[in-house]
């Protein structure tokens, strides 16, 4: 157990739907280092009018950080970052010589993000991004493909691999309601699951391309698919009830119960990503035994290896490829994925591991002492 008197505080946008997965891994990485025994706290910049929001943020903190205490700030190019870069070129740095500053870019500096508004955050970039990162005491790279294109921008920072983790199912599913396609699929069909934000980085174009190709198979096979997610005003459920694609339904967002009952409902799990982090939703599938068809763009290259994923690219063709690899895989081979993802998260995305290893990080930072093992690489300017 690490001493109660390490403190860390958690700065994201938002504790609500807005900041998308991030929120999911804010509030579990939380509760773990909290059972770690870490003092913690989390605040959400959206918490303040929008009217100077900026300076009541860093007006706040500058107030409430405690001596030794580490901010850890969750995704980029909003408010959070820009506090950060105001306190990393104020804040004295502790024993260590190392600001108690970690910044997390939860996959926003992947170079697909990256060509995304690319001459707005060229600007901001240049404004004060570049300054907060280069200012912290240490990176968060949520996968090794994160890590590089981190260390790629040559900020001199330590770059910390430490993943999201995920929680094993307890719930028996006996106890769980009924999912939200329980009324519009029948009973027993097998069921492919999207669920996560409706944005055009995760993959629904293609997805739905393909889906549209494969009627016949899907009507022979059974196949239905649940698209489960929010972001978009509901424009994804009235383009699907007027115009198809068949055998597929929209519903709304699912938390808590009802996102479980999507997981043990479902039959197999489809995220074909252009950029992601580390995808909360994909580890959750596997947690759930659900085997996955998931992108390079996901950056899960072990579930691939260890037989709990199909590799797809997100193209209609590749897809459509996957669906039907999907569709002929025997019962044996599918229930073998989904006890290989299970398998995998137990190993490697454990919330104790992760808990475990955010505090040696902050403890690095605060007193120094030998490099914690999960800083993967560190420039020679750090």
């Amino acid at each position: 157990m690490t001493s109660p008197e390490q403190r860390v505080c958690h700065l994201s946008h938002s504790r609500g739907a807005a900041d998308g997965g991030i929120t999911t891994a804010v509030a579990d990485l939380q509760a773990a280092q909290a059972a770690h025994g870490l003092a913690v706290r989390w605040l959400a910049a959206d918490a303040q009018p929008a009217w100077r929001r900026d300076r009541r943020l860093l007006g706040g903190l500058r107030g409430s950080l405690a001596p030794g205490e580490v901010l850890h700030v969750h995704g980029l190019w909003r408010s959070p970052t820009r506090a950060a870069a105001a306190l990393a070129a104020s804040t004295n740095a502790t024993p260590s010589g190392r600001a108690p500053l970690v910044i997390a870019p939860h996959g926003m500096l992947d170079p697909w993000a990256m060509r995304r508004s690319r001459w707005k955050k060229r600007l901001v970039w240049s404004l004060w991004e570049q300054r907060a990162l280069a200012g912290a005491g240490a990176l968060q790279a949520l996968c090794a493909a994160e890590a590089d294109a981190i260390a790629s921008l040559g900020l001199g920072r330590p770059i910390a691999l430490i993943p999201n983790g995920v929680s094993l199912p307890q719930q028996p599913a006996a106890a769980l309601p009924p999912p939200p396609w329980a009324d519009r699929i029948p009973a027993g069909e097998p069921v492919l699951l999207f669920l996560s934000r409706f944005h055009a980085k995760k993959g629904l174009e293609p997805l739905l391309a393909a889906w549209q190709q494969l009627q016949p198979e899907l009507r022979r096979h059974g196949w239905w698919l649940a698209l489960v997610g929010y972001g978009d005003d509901g424009a994804l459920a009235a383009r699907v009830a007027a115009a198809g694609p068949e055998r597929c339904v929209v519903a709304g967002p699912c938390f808590g119960p009802e996102k479980l009952a999507c997981l043990e409902a479902a039959s197999a799990f489809v995220l074909p990503s252009f950029s992601e982090g580390l995808p909360m939703a994909a580890l959750e599938a596997m947690a759930h035994r659900l085997p996955c068809l998931l992108t390079p763009g996901c950056h899960l290259p072990e579930a691939i290896a260890a037989g709990a994923a199909l590799a797809v690219e997100p193209t209609q063709a590749s897809l459509t490829a996957g669906l039907q690899e999907l569709f002929a895989l025997p019962p044996q081979r599918l229930e073998a994925m989904g006890e290989a993802g299970r398998a995998l998260v137990q190993e490697r995305f454990s919330w104790p591991r992760v808990a475990a290893d955010t505090a040696a990080l902050y403890r690095w930072l605060n007193d120094g002492g030998p490099t914690p093992t999960c800083i993967q690489q560190t420039d020679a300017r750090a």
